[in-house]
């Protein structure tokens, strides 16, 4: 582009061109000045083919409805694809996170891995940074507004970042583009609104480039934070961590190098940027002796010890298998509770316990008929090695957590248990031609 603060149109249209990743474009569209500008600059770069536009509606104005349609209006009348979501908003939280949430989560469902487009621009970089410098944040936190992202497992791209606002305005009266005004963009009480209309107006004059100036500052924390990605990356790899699990040999990197390492984990893993006093109870059951129910809880997630590990799980995928459950002949996965039994590899001896701790195997005769799926109640044993062990001490000497023996379930043919998840298959199935199961979270298969 000729120029970084005053992009033309034909400029900006011909950038977003050259820097559009390859596949399928989704963007986010709420009608506003900003996405009715970028809206009209991706139709205009030639990307109209592969872009469909979602509008998300919160249900928080009375004219919520008429705000979708006027953007259903505007999308096709470009002809492009157009699709509108009506979210719930989750208000614990606060009113802007809860809809950032809703929002979010709504539009990476959709998009899935496809790369999903904000209108995010230089006057939300400052904004942001001021509000994470106000409330305390680390490097990775005042690096702000990245223009390459994930939300989850979806690829966010922000191209308007070096704009400002103000140009953008100047570009949708250019080109007649009629753009919505929120009236709760009014609403001096929201901290983001506070800033934009009363803070931010201050420092530009007294300091003209202050938006610029800070959006710069961003851009050198982007780095520093890279770098310390980098550095916590390469400690996961010698320490041998896993997305849900990393060793408690962690306590013997210094102090800052074992929180990098812990923030980096936690946010690759989608549990979100833990907060100081977040991290201080982590450190503390890192440091803590062994104890089957010491935990850190927060959200949907909890952190537990075992076996030298320290284990990440999502609260959701942790309730106990509460009822039997039939396993018919075939190949069709069978739900488990949170878990799900899906044909695996047939690789190994037929007595292969676990591939991980996360994805133990289940083995089953391919001839087998009708079989049963029992929660584990305690007392069980399983004939192997022409004795009859306790279902506990294999699970135990197997190194599956406590917690995951309440979900697993074992399976019987008639009142005979044939096999125990992690563990592995009794004498008589050892004889016979089995196939392999894979028992998987139901969230890690979605």
């Amino acid at each position: 582009m000729a120029s970084r603060s005053a992009p033309s149109l034909d400029e900006l249209s011909a950038d977003l061109a050259r820097r559009a990743p390859p596949g399928p474009l989704w963007l986010a569209f709420s009608g506003g000045l900003d996405s009715t500008v970028l809206l009209h600059l991706l139709a205009r770069a030639g990307l109209g083919g592969r872009l469909t536009v979602m509008h998300v509606d919160h249900g928080l104005h009375p004219d919520s409805a008429a705000w979708a349609a006027h953007c259903r209006a505007v999308t096709r009348g470009l002809g492009l694809a157009f699709v509108n979501e009506t979210v719930t908003v989750d208000r614990a939280a606060g009113l802007e996170a809860g809809a950032r949430h809703a929002r979010y989560r709504a539009l990476a469902a959709r998009a899935g891995a496809a790369t999903l487009i904000t209108a995010h621009h230089r006057d939300d970089q400052a904004e942001t940074l001021l509000l994470r410098l106000l409330r305390g944040a680390g490097v990775a936190g005042l690096a702000a507004i990245r223009e390459w992202g994930h939300w989850r497992d979806t690829p966010l791209w922000r191209p308007l970042l070096a704009v400002p606002r103000a140009r953008l305005r100047a570009l949708a009266e250019q080109g007649g583009w009629p753009w919505l005004e929120d009236p709760s963009n009014a609403d001096r009480s929201l901290d983001r609104n506070y800033l934009r209309g009363t803070v931010l107006p201050a420092l530009v004059a007294r300091w003209p480039g202050a938006l610029a100036t800070l959006a710069r500052a961003a851009d050198h924390q982007a780095e520093a934070a890279g770098l310390l990605d980098e550095r916590a990356a390469e400690d996961a790899a010698a320490l041998g961590a896993a997305p849900d699990r990393l060793p408690l040999t962690a306590l013997e990197l210094s102090g800052p190098r074992r929180r990098n390492l812990l923030r980096w984990w936690l946010l690759e893993a989608g549990a979100g940027a833990p907060s100081q006093a977040l991290l201080a109870q982590i450190e503390a059951l890192l440091a803590a002796p062994a104890d089957r129910a010491a935990r850190v809880e927060w959200g949907g997630w909890q952190l537990r010890r075992f076996a030298g590990q320290l284990y990440l799980l999502g609260r959701d995928g942790l309730a106990p298998l509460a009822e039997e459950l039939a396993w018919p002949p075939g190949r069709a996965p069978v739900a488990v509770g949170a878990w799900c039994l899906t044909p695996g590899p047939d690789a190994g001896s037929p007595a292969a316990p676990l591939s991980g701790p996360g994805a133990p195997l289940v083995r089953r005769p391919r001839d087998a008929g009708a079989l049963r799926l029992v929660p584990a109640s305690g007392g069980e044993r399983l004939l192997r090695n022409g004795c009859h062990q306790r279902v506990s001490e294999l699970w135990r000497a197997a190194g599956v957590p406590p917690w995951r023996r309440a979900q697993w379930p074992l399976v019987y043919e008639g009142d005979t248990l044939r096999c125990v998840p992690g563990v592995g298959v009794d004498d008589v199935w050892r004889e016979q031609v089995l196939e392999a199961w894979c028992l998987r979270l139901v969230s890690d298969r979605d």
